[in-house]
């Protein structure tokens, strides 16, 4: 008698409790659907191959709801790192909205008709233009002021920093057209040299004085009169284009307003008019200076 022949007999002599325990157990799970197919049909013979074993899952030991507090942990985390980043992102925009172009005002729609923006750029763009017809009044570019405006590099190694030369030396008129610069320290007598030299506007190569190793001599040749009554010309017309632009922008800036009803018709109308007369105000400041100047250089050049 084979194996499982013996093995049927024996279940069958045991009562139902011991057959139940032992098929129940680890080792009568795999020949449980022989045994119990032949105890019910009473059948001897040919026994069907068992079953592959199969695959137990096993349960994660993590519950559902320790897995649900998990899971609203993360959501909660990444809101607030969302929320850090939204309010960030918020925060680094918001300087750039309200913050003005190199300290300049922005227009107010709470007051249209507060042009301080406009007088800003005008101011700022009539100090540089007036400096430029200054230096023309002395005599064009070889002056005492023009010279001393020269920008010097003293460290080789460090091009990014540059100094006026008026600071580093003092530039005095010695008569006639002899002007002297006096350095300070002797480090940078080559620098000063080498920055009059390269510069466009004088091209020359200064002369080491006899009498003082930090004197510096230059030949000034002034410019012919009609050279200087161009460039003051072309100065003041660079003045009033200045001008028009920013007058330009600032009616863009009223054609929006409108557009986007935060003045009415009548008020585009009032802003208009007031800015054609701060327009014209500025033009006849450029134009009385302008003669001013034209007057001074053909009075006292050659």
């Amino acid at each position: 008698m084979s194996f499982t022949r013996q093995s049927t007999t024996l279940l069958r002599s045991c009562s139902s409790a011991t057959r139940a325990a032992f098929l129940g157990s680890q080792h009568g799970l795999c020949f449980s659907s022989i045994f119990v197919g032949h105890i019910n049909s009473g059948r001897r013979g040919a026994v069907s191959p068992p079953p592959p074993p199969t695959a137990h899952r096993f349960l994660h030991a993590t519950t559902c709801l320790a897995k649900s507090d998990t899971k609203d942990r993360r959501k909660a985390k990444g809101d607030v790192t969302n929320s850090k980043a939204k309010s960030s992102g918020t925060a680094a925009a918001e300087p750039s909205s309200s913050s003005s172009e190199g300290g300049r005002p922005k227009p107010n729609p709470e007051d249209p008709f507060d042009f301080t923006d406009l007088e800003f750029a005008w101011n700022r763009a009539a100090e540089r233009y007036e400096e430029q017809l200054k230096q023309l009044r002395a005599g064009g570019r070889f002056n005492a002021e023009a010279i001393g405006a020269v920008r010097v590099r003293p460290d080789k190694s460090n091009p990014g920093q540059t100094f006026p030369l008026h600071e580093l030396a003092a530039v005095v008129p010695r008569g006639g057209r002899t002007i002297a610069v006096l350095v300070h320290e002797a480090a940078n007598v080559k620098p000063v040299m080498s920055a009059i030299q390269s510069s466009p506007d004088f091209n020359q190569q200064p002369q080491r004085s006899e009498d003082n190793e930090l004197e510096l001599l230059l030949r000034v040749e002034p410019e012919r009169k009609d050279g200087l009554l161009k460039r003051a010309k072309e100065t003041c017309h660079a003045w009033r284009e200045q001008i028009r632009a920013e007058r330009h922008r600032r009616d863009v800036v009223h054609k929006k307003w409108r557009k986007d009803n935060i003045v009415t018709s009548d008020d585009k109308t009032r802003l208009d008019k007031e800015l054609q007369k701060l327009l014209d105000k500025r033009m006849a400041q450029v134009d009385a200076k302008e003669k001013e100047v034209l007057l001074h250089i053909s009075r006292e050049t050659r």
